[in-house]
């Protein structure tokens, strides 16, 4: 097996770390940290005037990032599936189900690992280049800013989490 171009090998490391090389911060990566939430705490919001501060809403906004970064740093489209408003956060519902919860998950880890196949698989020698049909940023910058965008999010489920809890949420 090749040795990856030392650049991406660390991108990939944000984006994905593992167990012989964790994050440096030791805070769950951004599936962990959805592990043990009920569809219940995933819609519970601390106040009802903010329908996006709720783990759903969150899951499915980096969701959407990570497959908007994929499609960038790629030579395909994938569409997403569930229905975005124009800040890239989905309606507020009322409900969720238990599959509708899975789903969720289901799709946060889609999109997570056709990124993190995205980054791997990606040209190095494109690293300083704007993605296709970009001109602001280069590709590292997607790659190291998804990582971000997904470590900031995941640390405000782990307060969504606590704060559940702590209010009985089960």
């Amino acid at each position: 097996m090749a040795r990856l171009d030392r650049r991406i090998e660390t991108a990939l490391l944000s984006l994905n770390p593992t167990t012989k090389r964790p994050s440096w911060h030791a805070a769950p990566t951004f599936m962990g940290v959805l592990r043990g939430v009920t569809p219940t705490m995933a819609l519970w919001r601390p106040a009802r005037k903010a329908p996006h501060i709720c783990i759903w809403a969150t899951a499915v906004h980096v969701a959407f990032w990570q497959n908007s970064v994929g499609n960038r740093l790629s030579s395909e489209t994938i569409k997403f599936a569930p229905r975005v408003t124009p800040q890239r956060w989905p309606p507020a519902v009322d409900t969720l189900s238990a599959d509708q919860w899975k789903e969720t998950v289901a799709l946060v880890a889609r999109t997570h690992r056709r990124l993190v196949s995205v980054v791997a698989d990606f040209d190095p020698a494109a690293l300083d280049r704007p993605p296709r049909g970009t001109t602001n940023r280069r590709a590292i910058e997607y790659i190291h800013g998804i990582a971000e965008h997904n470590l900031y999010h995941g640390g405000q489920i782990n307060i969504l989490k606590r704060l559940a809890k702590m209010a009985g949420v089960k």
